[in-house]
């Protein structure tokens, strides 16, 4: 397997993790709550737009290396 399939797969699940934990972990309308959870949903949105960049990238140079 590629490395850049392996980092994809694992910003993916990772972009994952951080979205539930967004859900379960973040509890309450205080400032530093609201803050929390829309760092974690950045993070979140940013793992994953890499992560599919680079499964595409993977995908289109597949044919070429053999």
């Amino acid at each position: 397997m590629s490395k850049k399939l392996i980092s994809a797969t694992i910003l993916i699940v990772l972009a994952e993790v951080l979205s539930l934990s967004r859900i379960y972990l973040i509890e309450g309308t205080t400032d530093f709550s609201q803050f929390t959870s829309g760092l974690l949903l950045g993070f979140s949105v940013g793992m994953k737009i890499i992560g599919i960049i680079l499964l595409f990238i993977c995908i289109v140079t597949y044919d070429k290396k053999k």
